[in-house]
């Protein structure tokens, strides 16, 4: 079950083993920031990076932008096995994939300017509890996936640029990255003229496709109503999952079209694999911790933006004052508490604000937000364990919300409703829930679109939500959701 630990024989070996790929950071290491000139737009620089080993952009859309690449060290786990790569070869880990992130994190732990940045997959639950997954969309991606990086690139909400990093392991100066090497990085993407976004046409040939047409779905959420009102739970997340066919190298477009339709204070473009990619644009935080308080921020009930600004506010309107939505988000706080309480000090866990709007540019959303402080000696591992995956994409009760969902779904969501960010190696870390989430590989681009189904919701009502949380990723494909999918078969 998720409190589960390896044994500390058992996890002082894994250590010992890890150490050997790359050792433990040396002691006195010295971090540095330092100011960079050079004024490219974040998306300049993105494109200029993307093709570098390990590239991360955890994009903040107007708010911070992080830049990993080049990582020293890389864990990855597919649920069944879990590899570390690095200075000193490769070597297996702790098969369990927070088993194996809590040998890294305990491996390399202290310096403050080191961090893990990548995903972690929502079939990782089944690690946790016992409830019968199957392989993960995209299966040729892992299902935890996490670089070390000794630096990283950060653009402040300003436009300012730094270089943040440690000598840790390598280089001198707090820094294995010389700061000069970065400027001239900077006032090269600068330069750079962006394509167009709407240079390439349609990104796909078609057709979209899903293992659910219309009809189909509303009948799974008939089914979910019935199992809530007889008692079997109270809400959960069911998913509309739609596949695209991609070209070769077009990830990147689509991630341009996508957060320029919504961009994201969660936003997201990682180099998966040879060809492959996870596109996001999330506007969720799933936790973040900054010197032992963590904090979350769940997201439920929606509408669309209005065309006029009269229907805009009438459906804002709609939104705060519907006792469903209110309700949907009320249970997700209440489950979002109970995980932060399994490894917070008691009666630290707190909601600082309710039902607060929150609106996009193709959607109103109302969030929460709860914050409690972790026990000493509380790992990322251990908050993990304790709150994933994200309350907002599973349901109350947490386990048999997701067991109904997945008997409806019938296959793994992958990277898509899991989580992306970074775990730096002093504890702070940062970590979106993957909605509005695209994983581009073998050719296809999938996405998942989530409805939070209660005792009251409406069958037509939540396909219209699941089309409307769809519309950036569809529309950037160039392509139309609605009765003209194809059922993909299986």
């Amino acid at each position: 079950m998720w409190s589960d630990k390896l044994p500390p024989a058992r996890q002082e070996q894994a250590v010992a083993d890890l150490r050997r790929i790359l050792p433990a950071p040396c002691a006195g290491a010295a971090t540095s920031r330092a100011p960079l000139t050079g004024h490219p737009s974040p998306e300049q620089v993105a494109h200029l990076l993307r093709d570098c080993e390990g590239f991360v952009w955890l994009d903040g859309a107007s708010s911070r932008h992080l830049f990993f690449r080049n990582p020293i060290a890389v864990i990855s786990s597919d649920g069944v096995s879990a590899r570390v790569r690095g200075p000193g070869g490769a070597a297996p880990l702790p098969p369990a994939s927070l088993d194996a992130l809590e040998t890294a994190l305990l491996a390399w732990a202290g310096p403050s300017r080191a961090w893990l940045a990548g995903w972690i997959g929502y079939e990782v639950a089944g690690e946790l509890e016992h409830l019968g997954f199957g392989p993960g969309a995209g299966s040729e991606l892992p299902r935890m996936h996490f670089g070390l990086y000794d630096s990283v690139l950060i653009a402040d909400p300003q436009g300012g640029w730094s270089l943040a990093g440690t000598d840790a392991w390598r280089g001198n100066d707090g820094s294995p990255q010389a700061a000069h090497h970065e400027d001239e990085l900077l006032h090269r993407a600068a330069a750079i003229s962006l394509p167009p976004l709407d240079c390439l046409g349609k990104l796909s040939a078609g057709p979209l496709r899903t293992r659910t047409g219309a009809q189909s779905f509303e009948k799974g959420v008939e089914r979910i109503v019935r199992r809530i009102r007889a008692g079997d739970l109270f809400e959960t997340n069911l998913c509309r999952r739609l596949e695209a066919p991609l070209r070769p190298g077009m990830a990147w477009p689509l991630y341009r079209r996508m957060r320029a339709l919504s961009p994201a204070e969660y936003g997201a473009f990682l180099q998966a694999a040879p060809g492959g990619a996870i596109l996001s644009i999330s506007p969720e935080m799933f936790l973040k911790v900054n010197n032992g308080v963590v904090e979350s921020r769940p997201i439920k009930g929606t509408r669309r933006r209005g065309r006029t600004s009269e229907e805009d506010r009438s459906l804002m309107e709609q939104l705060l004052h519907s006792p469903k939505d209110r309700a949907e988000l009320a249970m997700v706080v209440d489950v979002t508490r109970n995980d932060l309480s399994r490894v917070c000090e008691p009666g630290s866990v707190q909601v600082f604000e309710h039902a607060a709007l929150l609106t996009l540019p193709t959607l109103h959303h109302t969030y929460s937000r709860l914050s409690g402080r972790l026990r000493r000696e509380t790992t990322a591992a251990d908050l993990l364990r304790a709150a994933f995956p994200p309350a907002s994409i599973t349901g109350a009760p947490k386990i048999a919300a997701m067991e109904a969902a997945f008997a409806e779904e019938r296959i793994g969501r992958g990277p898509c409703m899991g989580s992306i960010g970074w775990i730096s190696l002093d504890g702070d870390m940062e970590l979106s829930v993957a909605i509005r989430t695209a994983v581009v590989s073998g050719g296809s681009a999938v996405y998942l679109a989530g409805c939070g189904i209660t005792a009251d919701s409406i069958p037509l009502q939540e396909l219209q939500e699941s089309q409307a949380k769809a519309s950036a990723f569809v529309e950037a494909l160039g392509l139309q959701d609605g009765e003209s999918e194809t059922k993909v078969s299986g």
